[in-house]
């Protein structure tokens, strides 16, 4: 990928903003739980899984469509009664360097409802002052993962092109739509449940850059300038 420097830094929400591991294993457990699937899932079965990027957790492959369904119904049902975001370490402290240094910012995520309750949430923990655009979802349904439209749409309202704009995310979806956005870089941080290994070798989204941690992403950005300004 040709370096380049960018202009707007936009963020996916569960997983790499907010931590969502307590969420995630409770929908799974419930969905799990709704299909009759044995052995009940434990937390400790949940961590191993994760750990392994066994992200279908022993379900059958002709039961995952049904799982995925499940799953991401009582997902959204988790983090909706979530009054409280628990925030990511060095999450604050890297949006506010962002906005320091003047880039546009945004949060698009495919939590579903009105943003303005979102916007509450943020103010609360402290976040909602460091971001410019906050876009949620206007279908409940599965189409609400693929945010291409939305990443579109919010480096428009930033008046930015989309090759100036860089997406972070936590999974192979946030990648494919920064891809399909026609977004400058993608970058994955390895906070959600998706692990560092599998995001580098995802054989087909596979982001431009994988960090760690939010603790990476100001070095990594000064990094992409340096190289273009070495080209």
């Amino acid at each position: 990928m040709a370096s380049r420097e960018f202009k707007a830094v936009f963020f996916d929400l569960d997983g790499t903003l907010v931590d969502i591991h307590g969420p995630l294993y409770i929908a799974a457990k419930n969905a799990l739980d709704e299909l009759g699937h044995d052995p009940p899932l434990t937390h400790e079965r949940f961590r191993e899984a994760l750990s392994a990027d066994d992200v279908w957790l022993g379900v059958p492959e002709h039961l995952r469509p049904e799982y995925a369904k499940l799953a991401y119904a009582y997902f959204l049902a988790e983090i909706d009664k979530t009054e409280r975001l628990e925030v990511l370490p060095h999450v604050q402290d890297t949006l506010a360097e962002l906005k320091r240094r003047g880039y546009a910012t945004g949060v698009i995520t495919s939590r579903p409802g009105d943003s303005r309750r979102l916007v509450e949430k943020l103010a609360m923990v402290g976040l909602a002052s460091y971001l410019d655009q906050v876009v949620t979802q206007t279908t409940t349904s599965l189409r609400a993962l693929d945010k291409t439209e939305s990443l579109k749409q919010t480096a428009m309202k930033a008046a930015v092109l989309p090759h100036a704009c860089m997406y972070v995310g936590d999974e192979p979806r946030d990648i494919m739509a920064a891809m399909g956005a026609g977004f400058g870089a993608s970058v994955a941080v390895a906070t959600g449940a998706a692990s560092f290994k599998y995001l580098q070798t995802h054989q087909v989204f596979k982001p431009d850059y994988v960090i760690h941690t939010m603790a990476e992403l100001i070095e990594l950005i000064d990094n992409i300038k340096t190289a273009r300004a070495d080209d």
